[in-house]
């Protein structure tokens, strides 16, 4: 499937949802639906341009053959992630179409050793937003 149809089909499968009170950064396995923010749609197009591949996906992160972008969104100007793919282009879930430039204001691309470093704290940061939500009376999960 080329990056076209990758992008199409997580299109499709993605419902946007805010993390909670900390960012909190998912590589959604599999093809089925991903719930998540910004940065849980550019991992989980990154993790299926690289064929749901851990190996293809850390390699494509660390050759820079995918880079995770930090920007100032349009609009809004808040924080966004947006991934741009070698031979791809830019691509987000606000504007979820490949371009050769991204729409939004440029800030940094993550290293890929800061990915790891935030891929690998999630599941602490998770289980902080959970203990916030239920310490507000709001239930188990993970937004606000």
């Amino acid at each position: 499937m080329g990056a076209k149809d990758t992008l199409a089909r997580l299109r499709r499968d993605f419902t946007y949802q805010r993390d909670g009170v900390l960012d909190v950064w998912r590589v959604p396995l599999g093809g089925g639906q991903v719930i998540g923010d910004c940065e849980d749609f550019a991992l989980a197009l990154a993790f299926r341009l690289a064929r749901g591949s851990w190996p293809i996906f850390l390699w494509h992160l660390i050759t820079f053959k995918s880079v995770l972008w930090y920007c100032r969104a349009r609009g809004s100007g808040g924080g966004h992630a947006v991934l741009w793919h070698r031979g791809a282009g830019w691509a987000d879930n606000i504007f979820p179409t490949w371009a050769p430039f991204t729409r939004h204001r440029r800030v940094f691309p993550w290293p890929p050793g800061l990915v790891f470093l935030k891929l690998g704290l999630s599941p602490l940061l998770a289980w902080v937003n959970r203990t916030v939500k239920r310490a507000k009376g709001g239930g188990a999960g993970n937004e606000s």
